[in-house]
């Protein structure tokens, strides 16, 4: 092997080795995940990443016999399609030159580049006496760049590939901008690789996943149709969620009543009626509704009363409504309705009361008259309606399924869009 030279990483103070000294231009360093320009002696720093991803299977530095030549990864990537996601390992060797040793859906493949091109053009190519047939044809992204390479690479860099079969054979062609290259590439028994190298089996890409013609595998979602199937599933899901729902929240029986509260009179208890929970635990849904009025609140205490038992479930609802004018113009807040919902009522026959209370905003109006002119008039009141019925739907819970249900198509779909 060639003697290594050692450069300062400008970006974190690091110590890299070049191991291909005067054949590599770009290195990336390995602590802080900074791509350098060793082409050049001041060691030109081209782009600074906050952190190294370094979870590759095969440790840079790393050596190993493949094909009775000793070899060294000096250079790995991440890189993927459309379809597909892979890893790549550029070997090394002073006296053999550059090879390719690439992972997917657990197989491996070693790749030569070709300095005899094919002859051919379109879905069928002679290279060497055998015909190879078109197999994969997309646009391929670079997304990680670990190490050393003979040529300026960063991660965002696309080329077109395009991969041709023969038998367990493929000939990949990548084509820049400036360039179009040629890798021969044929299986290598996982096993060898493996002992070769000292592949660490957690960042090795899983197989038994969906394949793909080439033997890479389908990221979930990547397929034509995954992303419309996805959300029509999640659809799916989502509605037997809610018919579910509204099966386990019945039978719905009901009690209604209506009072008049007083704003400012002190807190008055009134029975809304009487309910019959079937069901060994069931929810309850108590409605209020109330006439119009303005800048009053009306306080809602309500008592569900176990008949038998006597115990109570207690909770607290509230009616508001205001309104008024700013330097933005007139703005309202509130509403005329309310609704309080309790979850998991046992079984059992419940008297529901409801104390009320209400006042005026800023102050209560005066105790026993609405207008100052005619103080014989009657007090300012609020009228009250409220239904209480056992059942109800829990849309808290039904939204948090929406959200976990719908996740996933809405994240790849932009980052679909994104890219």
């Amino acid at each position: 092997m060639t003697l290594a030279r050692a450069v300062t990483c400008p970006s974190c103070g690091g110590s890299i080795e070049v191991r291909a000294a005067g054949y590599t231009v770009t290195l990336a360093c390995r602590y802080c995940g900074s791509v350098l320009d060793v082409a050049h002696e001041d060691v030109r720093l081209i782009t600074a990443y906050k952190r190294a991803n370094a979870n590759f299977a095969i440790e840079l530095g790393t050596r190993g016999t493949l094909f009775d030549v000793e070899w060294e990864a000096i250079g790995a990537l991440r890189r993927r399609s459309p379809g597909a996601i892979w890893q790549e390992y550029l070997l090394f060797n002073p006296y053999a030159g550059y090879r390719w040793l690439v992972v997917a859906d657990g197989e491996w493949q070693f790749g030569t580049m070709l300095l005899d091109r094919p002859d051919g053009a379109g879905a069928s190519i002679e290279w060497r006496g055998k015909t190879y047939q078109l197999d994969d044809d997309a646009t391929v992204e670079t997304t990680t760049v670990l190490g050393e390479f003979y040529w300026r690479v960063s991660r965002g860099d696309r080329v077109q590939c395009a991969t041709f079969a023969c038998g367990s054979s493929f000939l990949s062609r990548e084509a820049a901008t400036d360039e179009v290259t040629w890798t021969h590439l044929v299986p290598v028994d996982r096993r060898q690789v493996e002992e070769a190298f000292a592949v660490r089996q957690r960042y090795k890409p899983r197989a038994g996943l969906k394949a793909i013609p080439d033997g890479f595998f389908k990221a979930p979602g990547t397929g034509e149709n995954d992303l419309p199937m996805m959300f029509l599933m999640a659809l799916g899901a989502l509605l037997m969620i809610g018919i579910v729902q509204d099966l386990m929240s019945r039978p719905h029986l009901c009690a209604n009543n209506r009072f008049d509260v007083v704003v400012g009179a002190a807190t008055a208890t009134h029975k809304i009626g009487t309910i019959e929970v079937t069901r060994p635990w069931q929810f309850v849904t108590i409605q209020a509704d109330s006439n119009d009025f303005s800048n009053r609140w009306v306080d809602l205490d309500y008592s569900l009363v176990n008949r038998r038992t006597q115990q109570s479930i207690d909770a607290y609802g509230i009616v508001e409504y205001y309104t008024g004018t700013d330097s933005d113009g007139r703005w309202t807040e509130g509403s005329h309705h309310g609704e309080t919902q309790f979850a998991g009522v046992p079984r059992g026959s419940y008297d529901v009361y409801v104390d009320t209370g209400s006042h005026g905003w800023p102050t209560d109006p005066p105790a026993n008259a609405t207008d100052p002119d005619h103080p014989w008039s009657a007090p300012d009141s609020i009228s009250m309606w409220f239904n209480a019925c056992t059942g109800g739907h829990s849309w808290g819970m039904f939204w948090i399924f929406a959200i976990l249900l719908f996740g996933a198509p809405c994240l790849i779909l932009w980052r679909r869009h994104r890219d």
